[in-house]
């Protein structure tokens, strides 16, 4: 823990020369410190922001290290009680730069750091969360950036952190300090039993990625012209599709195929050698962007990404471009495409799980292995998400996992694989969880089949669990798809209590935030302009944009309140909910078009729980709970834990009340 011991005597040396005034939102003081805490205001506290933070780092996390115990080190996780059983654990989802970013003084927006971050370790704890998960905390580029910041997924180098992760009150950037800072903030989780993940991304990079200095012939190069008007070719009269060997020719003898692959070139080391030359000295004497050079001296530039799915509604990926892993096409595409032809990719050759090449790009291949396991040695990460790894070959993505489980066995790797069908090739892999699709099956959720296709469809077809999500980073916020408060809390006491899966929480959803981070899933553009236009965040995205969470929200508390009871009463049953064996699948109740009730039983320990819910709007839906209980442990004794506006048990299971109003739920015990 000498990074973060590090750090607060940093904040120590400090805390008695500031005389300023710096701001935090109340939301943040989660402990009810009143240390270094100035004043309040409408929703915020004035604070001397290194006696505050000081004095939450020593007396609310380091009060809790273990003498001698590197909380760095993975051998040492297992002492700590940092063992691995996800169905146990609840995730919670952050884009640091936008969950800690507020107006700390007058003036322009602060970005979210690693410092602030930890300071609300304690207030996540008190959520019940166990893992967090970090969306991308590298260097990314601004180069074709969207929005005013540019894309955390636009990687520049992977191998570095974003700087602006970087807290002034730290004093002067430099790489070194903020490596400091990333591992005090590991080393905070770990002391409070939090694991930390990371989401990493090898299909993509940014359209200037560093890597294009030492390996040009590594990217796809189009002309310069082309590079505003290029888009990924399309079929005629066909449905989105992810072409596969039986759809390949369709592809290739699609209207427009050979302009659209006109448009490549060769890379600009072979297309001028000695001029290449000149050009990356120049790079590396003035620290001129290469793809700035490369663009106004051989008038080319990096293919802008794609969707790995033909006639895909979204728009070009301006801002990324693919690594090239093969340096030959794949058999299928041999039929089509001569040897002579520039480099090119399509549909196809982003799915490298389908077609692959003979000449593998071993250096590039070598270069991806190596990142997970630099994160896990330098900073004792517990686990990673690999964005897009169904576009990479079967063989890496075995020896990505190899690499990381020879450093630490446990270490935790979640696959973006959203179909539950596929869950088995994820699992042969060696993953331990995917996405999964919950956030989209909750759209249906008053519709008659919802039960079906939540549980047996999705839940229980799945070979691993998936994340609970009524919301994610790329998908619209739940506070806006359900705008009835009623709902929105039956769906977050749902997600807490169905089977194989895992609660994720989304930075922000505590707080009622409606505005999208992202548009990648069930959105259209106007997604974007849901706040007020008033609002200093309107039409901005976290993903692309300087944003902050409106930490303010009059509903913050009653959310948050939600998220603690739903946690509690898991918890409570967590040794039960955590086993799908436990799980009583009841056709009839899955076929009940209003009703939903889940039961669990643990026949060893003889007890068991129960949700059920009322899913219609329409009104009163008529129960019996006894009838409801499966009939061979209906003789067992039924308490109710919960109730929403304060209903009292008793009445339903005594017979005086047979019914519940429209979006009320209880959950309750049976022993």
């Amino acid at each position: 823990m000498e990074n973060l011991k590090y750090i607060l005597g940093m904040l120590k040396n400090r805390k008695d020369s500031f005389n300023g005034k710096y701001f935090i939102p109340k939301a943040w003081n989660a402990e009810g410190i009143n240390k270094g805490i100035v004043y309040e205001q409408k929703g915020e506290i004035c604070i001397n922001p290194y006696e505050y933070f000081s004095h939450l780092i020593e007396n609310h996390i380091l009060c809790y290290a273990v003498k001698d115990i590197s909380y760095l080190e993975a051998v040492d996780l297992k002492r700590i009680g940092l063992t691995l059983n996800l169905k146990k654990s609840i995730i919670y989802s952050m884009l640091i730069r936008t969950f800690t970013a507020w107006y700390h003084t007058e003036g322009a927006l602060s970005s979210g750091t690693f410092l602030k971050t930890i300071s609300l370790l304690p207030y996540l704890k008190s959520l019940g969360v166990d893992i967090i998960y970090l969306l991308p905390i590298f260097e990314y580029s601004t180069r074709y950036k969207k929005g005013d910041l540019g894309s955390p997924y636009a990687i520049k180098n992977i191998y570095k952190l974003d700087k602006n992760l970087h807290d002034p009150l730290l004093g002067e950037y430099t790489e070194s300090m903020l490596e400091i800072q990333f591992k005090a903030f590991v080393e905070a989780c770990h002391i409070l039993g939090i694991k930390v993940m990371v989401d990493f991304v090898f299909r993509t990079v940014s359209r200037d990625n560093d890597l294009l200095a030492e390996h040009p012939d590594w990217f796809y190069w189009i002309d310069l012209k082309n590079s505003d008007s290029f888009s990924a070719p399309s079929v005629d009269k066909k449905e989105p599709f992810a072409v596969d060997n039986s759809s390949i020719a369709c592809l290739y003898r699609s209207k427009g195929i050979e302009r659209y692959l006109s448009q490549f070139t060769q890379s600009p080391d072979k297309i001028h050698p000695e001029k290449w030359q000149m050009l990356v000295k120049r790079h590396k004497e003035t620290g001129e962007n290469i793809l700035d050079l490369i663009e106004a001296e051989f008038s080319i530039t990096t293919v802008p990404g794609f969707s790995d799915v033909v006639n895909d509604s979204q728009p070009p990926w301006t801002d990324v471009t693919f690594l090239k892993f093969y340096f030959d096409v794949h058999e299928e595409a041999k039929k089509y495409i001569t040897d002579q032809h520039p480099p090119y990719i399509m549909q196809d050759g982003v799915r490298l799980s389908v077609f692959r090449g003979r000449l593998e790009n071993k250096e590039l291949r070598e270069y991806i292995t190596g990142v997970i396991p630099y994160y896990q040695r330098k900073f004792g990460i517990d686990g990673a998400r690999i964005d897009m790894a169904h576009a990479l070959s079967p063989d890496l993505n075995t020896e990505i996992i190899a690499e990381v489980k020879l450093i630490n066995e446990n270490f935790i790797l979640w696959s973006e694989e959203f179909d539950p069908g596929k869950s088995k090739n994820a699992k042969a892999y060696g993953y331990h969880f995917i996405s999964g699709d919950t956030w989209a099956v909750y759209n249906s959720f008053n519709k008659p089949f919802f039960n079906k296709k939540l549980i047996s469809d999705s839940l229980l077809r799945s070979e691993l669990p998936m994340i609970a999500s009524l919301e994610t980073p790329d998908t619209p916020r739940a506070a806006l798809m359900y705008k009835n408060k009623r709902v929105l809390s039956l769906l977050t006491f749902l997600n807490y209590f169905i089977p194989n899966s895992v609660p994720f929480i989304n930075n922000g959803m505590e707080a009622m935030e409606i505005q999208p981070m992202n548009l990648g899933l069930g959105n259209t553009e106007e997604g974007r302009f849901v706040l007020n236009k008033k609002d200093p965040m309107y039409g901005k995205l976290a993903f692309f944009d300087a944003y902050c969470i409106h930490w303010k929200s009059k509903d913050f508390q009653w959310m948050k309140n939600n998220l603690i009871c739903a946690c509690r009463i898991r918890k409570s049953f967590i040794d039960i909910l955590s086993k799908n064996e436990n799980f009583i699948e009841q056709p009839d109740a899955l076929k009940h078009s209003s009703i939903t009730f889940l039961c669990y039983y643990d026949k060893n320990v003889r007890k068991g729980c129960f949700f059920i819910a009322n899913r219609s709007e329409q009104g009163k839906v008529s129960i019996d709970i006894k009838k409801l209980i499966p009939e061979h442990i209906r003789d067992k004794n039924l308490a109710i834990l919960y109730a929403p506006d304060d209903t009292k048990g008793k009445e339903f299971l005594e017979g005086q009340r047979k019914y519940l109003e429209p979006y009320e739920f209880l959950i309750g015990s049976i022993q």
